[in-house]
């Protein structure tokens, strides 16, 4: 049975650490720093991009619903524009059913705001004046 005593010497229990590797040597911070490059900045909480922007997209296959979606899931928001799919209505009921189950696992909201625009937002955007903006035109 091993017997561990309490100490505040860290180097004296990497010393006497029965589970220590032989040739384990640890490294200090600035060796640490060479190895893996500068220290990068803290990255932004889950769901708060680092840059949302607004992004104006003309789908025109299902691939294109992928990236609308990634583009929400990044913390966009997407005025899509629809007309390019009223040719082939399978096509457009299929892009927009995909982007109703992106939002609803993401937590956002998609709305209709004219009868060619959609917006499909992140959850913590308010798109009220999105609407606005689109129904006074």
């Amino acid at each position: 049975m091993l017997k561990f005593k309490k100490t505040d010497n860290y180097e004296e229990i990497e010393e006497n650490d029965p589970f220590m590797d032989e040739g384990f040597e640890s490294m200090d911070a600035e060796a640490e720093d060479d190895v893996f490059g500068a220290p990068a900045e803290p990255a932004p909480a889950f769901g708060a991009p680092a840059t949302a922007a607004l992004k104006i997209v003309n789908p025109k296959e299902f691939k294109d619903a992928v990236e609308i979606a990634n583009l929400m899931m990044n913390g966009n928001t997407v005025l899509m524009n629809v007309e390019g799919l009223e040719k082939d209505p399978n096509l457009a009921l299929r892009v927009v059913s995909y982007l109703q189950g992106a939002v609803h696992v993401a937590g956002g909201v998609m709305t209709r705001v004219s009868k060619s625009t959609i917006v499909v937002a992140p959850k913590n955007v308010d798109v009220s004046s999105i609407e606005t903006m689109v129904s006074a035109d």
